[in-house]
């Protein structure tokens, strides 16, 4: 099978996932080794291929996805939404391992219905009955699938996709599910991705130092950028797979304005690929327009969940103003000037921790802040910001 570097969904194979041998390595260590690990990076560089390429490579690990980025953008939601969720997830499991079939029977007692209904996911009749399931259900779910496991000479891995957005689910304690697997369950283990990394970060630290998880650890994966020569490469490998010759300035265009963000490179490289093969007009603008619109539409999401929107969407306008990046006293002399505010700068650096928080603005130095450095970002954070004070103004 042929390797497909441009293709934007997650890759599962380490040929079609270039230059994260490292990653691999270490996260394969780590599960081999039956700890916890959690994979961080910003959106689109590829932390659900990292686990799909590395279990792909653990034949005897089998997974159960939890993917919480199917969790929509209100501020919270009832703890059913995570157990829909999480039956979708184990149920993916129990139809890939056919010994896992037994699993059925328990979600099916705990909820008072028919197997059948979990395998065929008839949510008409699960539906109803969601409310009854609560985290020591969910807990004594991956603890039959712990057992089967064993019982089949496998091994579990719980993948929580952008735990983050644990924060939103009412009722569910993750420091008493995550301790409930590391005391009970010995054939499991749990990896978590995250792509706000602060969140996730803060979500972590705050189940590490609190009872019941209390004194385990997550190792910590970061997936970085690409730098210039990788993303430079990255390209041109990825052109010769597609069978087109394409001129170096282009790809040097492209790596300044994609900045080493691998989706951002491959949704570049598949789209100039097509433009070129089938002969229509190649523009780059169009492309950075597309990838702005997901970032727009990320930050709307965020300004629609947060407390202070408004103030939120008139920071990002202020660093756009000031050339994309500032000093705490310059962002909120702009801000102040530009929407007749007053705002200080102990609240405005309490909002910029949170954006920080977001992966919305780098912090540069010692109260200096920045967009990101891709144009994307920034075109897409600007536009959502734009359209936030317009709606309200």
């Amino acid at each position: 099978m042929a390797e497909i570097l441009f293709d934007t969904r997650p890759k599962s194979r380490r040929e079609d996932f270039f230059d994260r041998n490292k990653e691999i390595e270490e996260l394969k260590d780590v599960i081999l080794h039956k700890d916890f690990a959690a994979v961080l990076g910003i959106r689109r560089i590829g932390k659900t291929s990292l686990v799909k390429v590395t279990l792909n490579e653990l034949p005897d690990h089998i997974s159960l996805p939890i993917n919480l980025g199917k969790i929509g953008n209100k501020k919270s939601y009832p703890m059913d939404v995570f157990s829909r969720i999480f039956i979708e997830g184990a149920v993916e499991t129990i139809k890939k391992y056919t010994f896992a079939g037994k699993v059925s029977k328990i979600i099916a007692n705990r909820l008072g219905i028919d197997p059948s209904d979990i395998l065929e996911l008839n949510w008409v009749k699960i539906g109803i009955k969601l409310r009854e399931f609560n985290t020591q259900d969910v807990n004594e779910v991956i603890r039959a699938l712990d057992s089967v496991s064993k019982d089949n000479k496998k091994y579990l891995v719980v993948f929580i996709d952008e735990v983050q957005n644990i924060k939103k689910v009412k009722d569910f304690d993750l420091g008493s599910f995550l301790h409930d697997i590391y005391e009970w369950c010995e054939n499991t283990v749990v990896v978590v991705s995250g792509s706000f990394v602060g969140v996730a970060e803060e979500i972590l630290n705050q189940v590490e130092e609190e009872k019941p998880f209390f004194g385990r650890k997550f190792f910590r994966i970061k997936l970085e950028r690409f730098n210039e020569e990788t993303s430079k490469e990255f390209l041109s490998e990825g052109f010769k797979e597609e069978g087109i010759k394409v001129d170096d300035k282009v790809i040097e265009d492209a790596v300044k304005h994609f900045d080493g963000i691998p989706g951002w490179l491959a949704l570049f490289g598949r789209s100039y690929s097509y433009a070129v093969k089938h002969s229509h007009p190649v523009d780059i603008k169009v492309i950075l327009k597309e990838a702005a619109k997901e970032v727009s539409k990320d930050f709307t999401t965020f300004l629609k969940t947060s407390n202070s929107p408004t103030r939120y969407a008139e920071i990002i306008l202020a660093l756009s103003r000031l050339g994309n990046k500032g000093n705490l006293s310059e962002i909120r002399d702009v801000v102040n000037s530009l929407f007749k505010e007053n705002v200080e700068s102990s609240r405005l650096n309490e909002l910029l921790s949170t954006l920080v928080k977001y992966g919305f603005v780098i912090k540069v130095g010692r109260g200096k802040y920045a967009l990101p450095t891709d144009l994307p970002t920034k075109i897409g954070l600007r536009h959502s910001a734009k359209i936030w004070i317009k709606k309200m103004s």
